[in-house]
């Protein structure tokens, strides 16, 4: 086993009286008001205003330019009967926001019909032949789901023969926008809109609220539809911040009721009883929704969350867990493949290329050895004749879209964001991008810590981790991209017991100084011997806080993040 990676533990600055001022005037116990001050609301009312942040108004959707123009346009079709079509993405966001404009679209009375293309056959976004095969269907409006602000050419084409595109997508846009009749995009330049953080799901949202605001619909009230707008904000690893976090809890609750008979049935198969939480989307629900588009074909994904058949949604899950499975196996196969070759690479970004791997799972990968080696990952995946589709993953501080937009003379095609990309180059160019990559990544990756740096919000002792107050941080939800999880430091804690869990889980029994014991898990950890540690010797740990219920009783569970041996008093 190699040896764990070196970690920088920061602790954000503490700030004893904002603490204080928070327990008297909000009522807040002592580990809440200390993670709050510590992210920087100090004040009552800063403090009142996140935690009331669930709550809060959401900005008007028509300060998104273009909402206007998108739902006088969906009126008009409404009113004239005409054919609607929504073009989505094969992952979870495009799949999610598709449902999410069908389910509107039907309920207004339009006979409303989707396409997602073929991730192997097609790629990724609108596709000139598909376009025409659309319009010649008789489709007089084209919605984009994750995709479009990209395609120039497609759309262009799109409205030469005859159909009006209103695009809805959350990609980084080029210098040069498409003609589209409106373009809904929260990080264009002159979007309107004050939070850029929205995904396809959100942005889907939006335009059905923006409709129901000005023309109303009994029968399509946009809420009913947030379980699949917290599937998408979650699989996509959007912020939760701001108004993504209102619409990620409002969602969350949602899934957890089952309240469609897809999401009922996906849970089932995926054995989720109750509740769902961010990881409940992001394990479990997420991968399988997004086999479909990797494995096999992602229109299943979509007639899953929009179907009302209760056998059809159980036969459409059995098929999305299946695909999971099939998509396991062949990822565990190009980890082992992957994990060698970047073992022998050269300092730098990570460019590996092969002609035995699958395109739909390059991207799953390359977030492996980004969480391994702690530097950006490029796989490219090519096909027998030598044209390969990549999918990037980056470090954070590393903006890994505008590096590969420097190295476009080696690419056929580009686009993504800061952390994520996606690319199409001729495995002859490789070499030349590699080169030229490693070059212009030089300086950012040399200006990274030479180790991992874990932020961790405040030092706490082990008798203020009562159930009641992980239930109290709760507050601070739903926690993922933007605002983590609460992360804390335990110093001082000796080791009752250790052993081996599950598939190599180091379980661990601590105390403290006053005797009060807690469980500890640290998920594919090892064993105490493999991370340099003593089971005789005090530790200190950095860890996020779980409750667990058994036989009745709730109890608080360390989940670990990171331990070392305790410096001496």
């Amino acid at each position: 086993m190699p040896a764990p990676v070196l970690r920088e533990w920061v602790i954000r600055p503490s700030d004893p009286d904002a603490c204080r001022l928070l327990t008297e005037t909000l009522g807040l116990r002592d580990l809440t008001a200390a993670v709050l001050a510590a992210r920087g609301h100090r004040t009552t009312e800063a403090a009142r205003a996140f935690l009331d942040g669930a709550a809060s108004p959401a900005p008007d959707p028509f300060l998104l330019t273009g909402m206007e123009q998108a739902v006088d346009r969906l009126h008009r079709a409404v009113q004239c009967r005409e054919r609607v079509l929504v073009y989505g993405d094969y992952d979870v966001d495009g799949a999610s926001a598709t449902s999410l404009y069908l389910r509107f679209l039907n309920g207004l009375g339009l006979a409303a019909d989707f396409y997602i293309p073929n991730r192997i056959k097609e790629g990724y976004g609108l596709n000139a032949d598909a376009v025409r095969r659309i319009a010649a269907s008789g489709v007089a409006v084209l919605i984009t789901a994750d995709c479009g602000t990209t395609s120039l050419d497609e759309i262009a084409l799109a409205q030469f023969l005859g159909m009006d595109v209103i695009v809805t997508d959350h990609h980084l846009p080029g210098a040069i926008l498409p003609p589209a009749l409106a373009l809904l995009n929260p990080c264009k330049p002159d979007s309107g809109y004050p939070f850029t953080g929205l995904c396809s799901g959100g942005l889907a949202y939006k335009v059905t609220s923006a409709y129901y605001a000005k023309y109303g619909s009994a029968e399509s009230d946009p809420d009913g539809a947030l379980d699949l707008v917290a599937l998408a904000t979650i699989a996509d690893v959007a912020p939760l911040q701001d108004e993504n976090r209102a619409l990620a809890r409002k969602g969350l609750a949602l899934l957890s009721r089952g309240a469609r008979p897809g999401i009922r049935a996906l849970k089932a198969v995926a054995g989720v009883d109750g509740d769902c939480g961010v990881g409940t989307v992001g394990f479990t629900l997420a991968p399988r929704i997004n086999a479909a588009g990797r494995l096999g074909d992602a229109a299943d994904a979509v007639r899953l969350l929009v179907t009302e058949d209760e056998r059809e949604a159980g036969d459409l899950a059995g098929l999305l867990n299946r695909l999971n499975q099939e998509r396991q196996r062949v990822e565990a196969g190009i980890v082992a493949e992957a994990m060698q070759a970047a073992e022998a690479a050269p300092p730098g970004p990570l460019v590996l290329a092969s002609r035995g791997w699958h395109q739909g799972v390059v991207g799953i990968v390359a977030a492996r050895l980004v969480d391994r080696f702690h530097r950006p990952a490029i796989l490219i995946a090519l096909n027998e004749n030598g044209i390969g589709k990549g999918s990037a993953r980056s470090v954070a501080g590393v903006n890994v879209f505008e590096a590969i937009a420097q190295c476009r003379d080696s690419l056929d095609a580009f686009g993504g964001h800061a952390a994520a990309a996606g690319l199409t180059i001729r495995e002859d160019r490789i070499p030349a991008f590699r080169a030229r990559l490693t070059d212009v990544l030089q300086g950012p990756l040399s200006s990274l810590a030479s180790c991992h740096r874990l932020l961790c919000d405040a030092e706490v002792e082990l008798h203020g981790c009562s159930p009641a107050a992980v239930l109290e941080l709760g507050r601070l939800g739903p926690f993922g991209s933007g605002n983590p999880e609460p992360t804390l430091v335990l110093r001082h804690l000796r080791i009752a017991s250790a052993r081996i869990v599950g598939a190599n889980h180091l379980k661990l029994a601590v105390t403290d100084r006053s005797g009060r014991r807690l469980d500890a898990i640290g998920f594919k950890m090892g064993t105490l011997e493999s991370r340099g540690l003593s089971p005789s010797e005090p530790i200190d740990v950095v860890c996020a806080l779980d409750i667990n219920v058994w036989n009745g009783t709730e109890r608080v569970q360390l989940r670990l993040k990171d331990v070392r041996t305790s410096v001496k008093d």
